[in-house]
Formats: C-alpha cells, structure tokens, sequence
C-alpha cells in the first residue's frame, strides 16, 4: 500500500523555461542539453547539494495522442522544464544563492532563455518499482 505522508527526505523545483526569441526549438534543446547542461553540472556547489538535474522536453506527438483519445491535454506554454532535486529547500536555495551558480549557470539561462518560472514541489510516492 502507498504512503499518504509527504517525503522528507527529498524535495524537487521544476522550472518552466521559455526559449528566447528568433531562436528555434531545435536551437533550444541543443543549446540546453549540450552546452548548459553540461555547464550546470560541472558547478561544485550543484555537485554537493543536488541529488538530480534533469531536463524534460514537451512531446507534440503524445500530447497529440492524447488529445485525439478524449484527454484533457492543454496546450503547452513552455518549451522546457528542469527539475532539480535535493535533499531539502535549504540546498536548493543554498544552490541558486551561490555565487559561482549565479555567475556562470544564470547568466548562461539569459543566453537562451526568456522566461522562467519556478515550482517548488513536495513528494508523495504512490508508486515506486
């Protein structure tokens, strides 16, 4: 039977991206996942206090499937989300608030991105394999 008790040991921030301007979805996604990615990671302090950094793009083909099959799809208003997890909100902040983190991985977000908008997000696990 699945818990109804929120997780402790784990938090998560989704980050809705919008890509700037003139620039294609293809440009997006390559820039993200070969040059920024890349980049975040390499950061000590993303290194010490997240546990994952994952990057999730919308899929036109399913959310096409699922419309066609009666399901309430919205349309997407984003081009990107990354989710960060660690082991609270403390190193989350810790992580956004760090300097060498706001000097090369924000500032690397205004090459490519227009808009951002953040989602803390609790856990609950309902199935877990």
């Amino acid at each position: 039977m699945a818990s109804t008790t929120i997780r402790t040991d784990r938090v998560r921030l989704a980050l809705l991206l919008n890509r700037k301007t003139g620039t294609t979805v293809e440009e997006f996604r390559r820039y993200w996942a070969e040059v920024h990615g890349p980049l975040i990671a390499s950061i000590e302090i993303v290194k010490k206090n997240l546990l994952k950094y994952e990057q999730a793009y919308p899929n036109a083909e399913l959310q096409a499937a699922l419309k066609a099959g009666g399901a309430n799809v919205p349309d997407l208003d984003w081009d990107g989300m990354a989710i960060l997890e660690a082991e609270s909100y403390a190193k989350i902040v810790e992580t956004m608030q760090n300097e060498e983190f706001k000097n090369l991985g924000m500032a690397d977000v205004d090459k490519f991105v227009s808009e951002m908008r953040l989602i803390p997000l609790d856990l609950l696990t309902v199935v877990d394999k």
